[in-house]
């Protein structure tokens, strides 16, 4: 139940981060260039550069708020529940378990 719970908030900060990223991407554009940003990539009304400079800020902002929104839900989780999250903590474990795999190849050829 308690990977249910976090998938649940990473999901809600997910959209929330989308909706805020779209309202930055488009007031950026707006304060940059003065007009509307692109709505597609086939708008005879813009170039293709600017087409690629809307597709990579856009790209660039909505990934950091992305990240940002992720992690503050990660530490929201870890904060409520007292553990980290499922994903990590499975994560973790795996890493850990790689390590002593590799520790003990090294101290077998030694």
């Amino acid at each position: 139940m308690a990977g249910m719970a976090y998938k649940v908030l990473l999901t809600v900060s997910g959209i929330a981060a989308g909706k805020a990223a779209k309202k930055v991407t488009t007031s950026t554009w707006k304060t940059a260039t003065g007009g509307t940003p692109p709505v597609d990539k086939h708008d005879p009304n813009y170039s293709a550069a600017q087409v690629a400079v809307f597709a990579i800020l856009s790209s660039a902002i909505a990934g950091g708020f992305r990240a940002y929104a992720q992690r503050k839900a990660s530490d929201y989780y870890t904060k409520t529940s007292g553990h980290l999250p499922p994903p990590v903590e499975k994560a973790r474990k795996k890493a850990e378990a790689a390590a002593a795999a590799k520790g003990s190849k090294k101290s077998a050829k030694a």
